[in-house]
């Protein structure tokens, strides 16, 4: 009986254990996770010509007179995947650019958003429950 108890634990945790992952997942121009301006970006001297070769095209871009603005989002996702179950949380950040007269003028990184889910495959918990 106990022999029988104790296998069928390490059975479970042998499934616990070996059935679990993670996965990171980003999307953006930039890394914006350190929520730190990347470090070529200097006030009064970057132009957008600068911008534009080391980032590339920005999300949002509008021009008013001899200014303009430009918008970078970075997307960052983590996935932990345990049995039947998918746990995400995301995280998001967004890079400001302010210039005028095509001279950077201000950099500045704001926390966009943030959300946490789970995802549950109701064909694996039927199959668990047949």
């Amino acid at each position: 009986m106990f022999k029988s108890v104790l296998f069928l634990w390490l059975i479970c945790i042998f499934i616990v254990v070996f059935s679990s992952g993670c996965a990171k997942s980003s999307t953006g121009k930039v890394d914006l996770s350190s929520r730190t301006v990347p470090g070529f970006l200097r006030s009064g001297t970057t132009t957008i010509e600068d911008v534009l070769e080391n980032i590339g095209e920005p999300f949002g871009y509008r021009e008013q007179g001899n200014r303009s603005a430009m918008i970078y989002l970075s997307y960052q996702e983590e996935y932990f995947n345990l049995l039947f179950t998918q746990i995400r949380m995301e995280e998001s950040h967004r890079l400001d650019l302010v210039f005028n007269k095509n001279i950077l003028e201000k950099a500045e990184i704001k926390k966009e958003g943030w959300g946490f889910g789970a995802n549950i495959d109701p064909q694996l918990i039927q199959l668990l429950a047949q």
